[in-house]
């Protein structure tokens, strides 16, 4: 087996996308962290427990930029001064420490990148839906917005996370098969990504986008010069391994970080299952080109299930001991 991934790791390794399905406080944010190394996950996020946009554009809020309006954002503030605001993530400097004393050797930071954030602030009436939002601001979106991203990615980078994945859900809706919507180009998506990514040069970066990925998507993420692995859903989503992965990533030079467990189903899949769905990937794409294997997408989805937090951890317990059994077999 040699391969990109081969750089950073001995063995095929496991991780979360983020979110947790309990509620916010620093307590529960130290529960989830600890329950996540106990289960034996090798690259441990820090937990989202807080949601994915409002975590990162609270600090804009309290810079008097954005104020809050009907559960989403409306600006208030220069927009212009988006980029000076270098917010602190409570999160972060609780799960540095936290890791230090675990000895937790990789540590994920999972931050919502400039697009997604975009999506949910007001710049028009909220009636018109998201056209009114500072989505359609591209200037803003690709000079400023995105350097607040940078931002919150050193910050992380500060607190010695070493793995930083940009979360941008919303770039599935806007790369399609032929049309980039909202005007944007795919220079200003590279762009975004060379931007937000540019204070973590030097160590493991990716980028997770659910849904439906194209394959126009796929090669587009396969040509940034700022990224090492594309985090995509493979389980809930088996299109997406339709796509001729093996060419995009080799053309890129780049590793495919899949889902290979449910996000939404509020059941722990088997282990032969996951097995099953992480030797499929593994056969179809290239050894050399899979690894950091997650669930779908985040589990905070989870949170309206009872037992939603004990199925989140079984079904990452199973995820570790699926790819025991793989590793076991390459060896």
């Amino acid at each position: 087996m040699a391969g990109l991934w081969e750089k950073f790791f001995e063995r095929y390794v496991s991780s979360h996308v983020g979110s947790i399905p309990l509620d916010y406080s620093p307590e529960n944010v130290e529960r989830s962290f600890r329950d996540l190394v106990e289960a034996g996950v090798d690259v441990v996020p820090a937990p989202q427990l807080r949601d994915f946009t409002s975590m990162y554009l609270e600090p804009l809020v309290e810079a008097g930029v954005l104020s809050r309006v009907h559960g989403a954002y409306a600006v208030s503030g220069d927009l212009d001064e988006v980029r000076r605001v270098a917010p602190s993530i409570p999160e972060f400097k609780l799960v540095a420490k936290l890791a230090k004393e675990q000895r937790v050797k990789w540590l994920r930071a999972p931050v919502t990148g400039a697009l997604t954030l975009a999506s949910r602030v007001y710049v028009g009436d909220p009636s018109k839906g998201i056209r009114s939002t500072a989505l359609v601001k591209r200037e803003m979106v690709v000079e400023c917005l995105s350097q607040y991203v940078a931002n919150i990615v050193r910050n992380a980078v500060e607190h010695g996370f070493n793995v930083v994945v940009i979360d941008e859900p919303m770039l599935s809706n806007i790369v399609g098969r032929r049309v980039l919507l909202y005007g944007y180009s795919e220079e200003e998506i590279l762009e975004i990504y060379s931007r937000e990514l540019k204070p973590a040069r030097g160590l493991l970066r990716g980028t997770h986008v659910c849904g439906r990925v194209s394959e126009r998507l796929a090669s587009l993420l396969a040509e940034s010069e700022e990224l090492e692995f594309l985090n995509h859903e493979f389980h809930d989503t088996p299109q997406n391994l339709d796509l001729p992965w093996r060419s995009v990533l080799e053309e890129g030079d780049k590793f495919l970080s899949p889902g290979v467990f449910s996000s939404r189903r509020a059941e722990v899949e088997s282990v032969e299952e996951i097995v099953s769905h992480a030797k499929r990937v593994i056969r179809i794409v290239g050894e050399e080109r899979v690894n950091i294997f997650s669930g779908d997408c985040g589990l905070g989805g989870l949170r309206k299930i009872e037992e939603g937090y004990a199925i989140s951890l079984g079904k990452l317990r199973n995820l570790v001991k699926a790819l025991e059994l793989i590793n076991r077999e390459v060896e």
